[in-house]
Order: C-alpha cells, then structure tokens, then sequence
C-alpha cells in the first residue's frame, strides 16, 4: 500500500527516469500520480543526467535499489550498449527506452512503439499523446497486465 505521505519504504519499487532534463518532464508526475491514485506502492524518481554521467549511472544501476529506470529519447541510443541483455524488438531498433533490473542484471527493451500502439487511439489522450500512452503502457507493466 502505497503511504499518503509519498515517503519511501524498503518495499517501495523505484523507478528512475534518466534524461538530461529529466526535472521538467511530466512524466515522473503523471507515473507517481498513477501509482498513488491505484494504491501502488512504487514511484519514478527523476534523475536529470548530462551526457557525461550517462555512462557511469546507467552501468551501476544493477547496484542500485532501483527496479529499473526509463531512458529519456537523448541517451537511448547509447542505453542499449550498455545493458545485459536486449529484448528482440529493441535490438532490430537498435534503441532502448526502458531498463529493468533483476539480480544485478540490466535488460533492455524499447516500449514506446508498443505503447503508442496500443493507447494511441483512446479517447482519454486528447493531448500529449505520446506521454500519456508511455505512462499508461508502462504502468501496465509494472502491474503484469
């Protein structure tokens, strides 16, 4: 159950999303709204990287207490050389947009497409269709819908 005080428990799963402007992206907002509004005890935490850190940062995630983290579109090019493993879509792209981490391994798989594809067409994304449906899709990840 997630705490009404948005603090963080050692059950909390966290997620990061790493971008260069990763602050004043609203998709950590509209995720942890998500979370909090279904009970999910999880929240995004944004992490503003310059390119310079990317490296170091996403390769000593699997050391992390993070579950993964989302990669901004600037650093997906160079996420996918530096994961474990790379779902079959994501490497016919050659991108990756989203990490998951289990035992100290980082897997790769690129989500976006899949998410526009399956949300794009929903009457509730009047604006900002492209977040609104990476939001949605990843969420139902995170829930193994």
């Amino acid at each position: 159950m997630m705490n009404n005080d948005n603090s963080i428990t050692e059950e909390t799963k966290l997620f990061g999303f790493i971008a260069e402007e990763a602050h004043s992206n609203r998709f950590s907002s509209m995720m942890n709204k998500l979370f909090k509004a279904d009970g999910i005890n999880a929240m995004v935490i944004p992490m503003n990287i310059r390119p310079d850190d990317v490296v170091f940062t996403i390769s000593q995630m699997r050391y992390s207490k993070l579950s993964g983290a989302l990669i901004g579109t600037e650093y997906q090019g160079e996420a996918m050389a530096l994961v474990d493993t790379v779902s079959k879509f994501a490497q016919e792209h050659g991108l990756v947009d989203l990490i998951t981490i289990e035992n100290n391994e980082l897997s790769g798989d690129l989500i976006m497409p899949n998410a526009l594809e399956k949300y794009a067409e929903s009457d509730d994304f009047q604006d900002d269709v492209a977040l609104r449906s990476l939001c949605r899709y990843f969420y139902d990840l995170i829930q193994g819908e």
